[in-house]
């Protein structure tokens, strides 16, 4: 049902109006065939957000939003859209006409009549700062904890280390496996602390990748070597195939993680005497490919999805068991994206699963 087949024009244009007057979102409208792309319009909302009047704003530009401070790599986002007569959402520091900041989240689109033209742009605001501060303190309490930890995990982990060497003194049977299970779960701490720090380096836009041009057979195989006395602890058969061994241009430390999480992971799911495969190959795109496939439950198709989704956990019956934080797959899919690549996986249950990622050889 159409709003045209009941109201007339005069009546759809109230309707719209009224609209817009009662939306809880800004809204402004400019005209860029004025000098300096004044407002011309302005709701309720957008008053109350900012503080200032209708009469305040009205024939202003937007900028005296941001007052002095002019330097915000989102205000040249949004120049350049205006120029390029494109849509664009961006988030800006504004300022309340009392001179409280607000963090507005801001997306513009143009206008346009029936032959084209541009007459007119609209924004939609939105005051977003509650979200912000509330981001911001999660990602300081995240960063606090996660380097308090560290000093004391890492002493914990040299100690334990030492008794069970037996640098110590010498130690009975019962005491070295208590030991042992104490130094797995400092261990199992400090990757999660470090997980913890590679998700919030992620978010902020601080994570680096140092590339170095490498063979990925041959860092496969170096990681599948190393990965080998836990999978017999597990009582899995790993194997690993080389098809191919192309150059890569990436970081070769980083890549080395998502396969020891791959790997993990599909030791941790798959059941005691089962096999867990390893391969290198060239993909029907040319791309280097790693597989890991397991022989483990499997995992249903409306989850798929959620694999590599930060804190994304799937159900199952031992989970307690097997642990996890649920950030070491979104991690892998951030690593794999910034070289280039994507990852992915394919999974039936009951037949187990195949994880993979690609990034494109060198020359």
């Amino acid at each position: 049902m159409f709003i045209e087949d009941h109201l007339s024009k005069s009546d759809q244009l109230v309707l719209m109006f009224q609209a817009v007057e009662f939306a809880r979102n800004g809204v402004v409208m400019t005209d860029p065939k004025l000098h300096d792309n004044p407002i011309i319009y302005t709701n309720p909302a957008f008053t109350d957000i900012s503080g200032y009047s209708a009469e305040e704003i009205l024939g202003h530009n937007c900028r005296f939003l941001q007052g002095e401070d002019r330097q915000q790599p989102a205000l040249d986002e949004l120049r350049k859209a205006i120029k390029e007569e494109r849509s664009l959402t961006v988030v800006l520091r504004n300022y309340k006409k009392n001179g409280a900041k607000f963090f507005n989240e801001l997306t513009v689109s143009p206008v346009r009549n029936e032959k084209g033209d541009l007459v007119s742009y609209v924004g939609i605001q939105n005051d977003i700062t509650a979200r912000i501060e509330a981001e911001e303190r999660i990602s300081d309490f995240y960063s606090v904890v996660s380097h308090e930890l560290r000093t004391p995990i890492a002493k914990i982990k040299s100690s334990l280390s030492v008794i069970e060497d037996g640098e110590a003194g010498p130690v009975s049977d019962s005491v070295r496996r208590f030991v042992e299970i104490s130094a797995k779960s400092a261990e199992s701490l400090w990757r999660l602390i470090e997980n913890i720090l590679d998700f919030k380096k992620l978010e902020s836009g601080k994570f680096r990748l140092l590339r170095q041009r490498l063979r990925l057979s041959e860092l496969v195989e170096n990681v599948v070597a190393e990965f080998q006395p836990v999978a017999d602890e597990a009582l899995i058969q790993l194997t690993c195939q080389c098809l191919a061994n192309p150059h890569v241009d990436a970081d070769g430390q980083r890549l080395v993680q998502v396969l020891e999480n791959l790997l993990s992971n599909a030791v941790k799911f798959s059941p005691r005497g089962s096999a867990v495969a390893v391969r290198v190959l060239m993909s029907e795109s040319n791309f280097a490919r790693v597989e890991v496939s397991d022989q483990g439950p499997g995992i249903a198709q409306q989850d798929l999805s959620k694999l590599f989704e930060k804190f994304q956990q799937l159900e199952s019956p031992d989970r307690r068991l097997r642990g996890g934080t649920g950030l070491g797959l979104s991690i892998c899919k951030a690593i794999i994206e910034a070289q280039g690549g994507r990852i992915g996986l394919s999974s039936r249950e009951g037949q187990g699963s195949t994880f993979w990622f690609e990034i494109e050889p060198s020359s």
